[in-house]
């Protein structure tokens, strides 16, 4: 179910046809995604059970679309209870040691202009599952460092010639 459909449609399909998990899902993760809205960014999200309270669901549904929300990059979403919204283009806090490491390989020739990321040692190595590396290389590909592509190892993510990325950031300024 797309996201961009709007919340009282969900609800109206969902009590149409018995309401799937994926439909409920889709609500309430829109439900949510209203709720932190109203916050400011970088405000410290009230509890699951407030959330879920205000919303009148369950803990679980809040969780799920607090996750979703989290490999993202629209919240931060802690194990021990430490969420709050981020801003806009605002980096992960789990996403900043990849993101060091990865543009001081590219600076440094560890990682080769061409070559495919090895994502998989590089989500090891800095304690992320592998679902939150679309998540982790956001910035690179807008800087234009990296680009998410299919290449000679399959679809994968794919470093830049830094000069070209440099070229690309000066034809992009006004």
């Amino acid at each position: 179910m797309p996201e961009t459909i709007h919340v009282e449609a969900l609800r109206a399909l969902a009590d149409h046809q018995g309401g799937t998990y994926a439909q409920r899902r889709a609500l309430h993760l829109a439900a949510v995604r209203r709720y932190v809205a109203k916050l400011p960014f970088g405000a410290k999200l009230p509890t699951l059970t407030e959330i879920a309270a205000d919303l009148c669901t369950s803990v679980a549904y809040i969780a799920a679309a607090l996750r979703t929300m989290d490999l993202l990059g629209e919240v931060v979403h802690g194990n021990k209870g430490y969420r709050y919204r981020l801003r806009p283009q605002e980096q992960h806090p789990m996403d900043v040691a990849i993101d060091k490491a990865v543009r001081e390989g590219i600076w440094d020739g560890t990682h080769q202009s061409g070559t495919a990321l090895p994502v998989g040692i590089l989500a090891q190595r800095h304690g992320l599952a592998i679902e939150m590396i679309p998540r982790a290389m956001r910035a690179l590909i807008r800087d234009g460092l990296v680009a998410d592509r299919e290449g000679p190892a399959g679809r994968g993510y794919y470093v830049r010639d830094p000069q070209d990325a440099v070229l690309d950031r000066i034809r992009l300024s006004p």
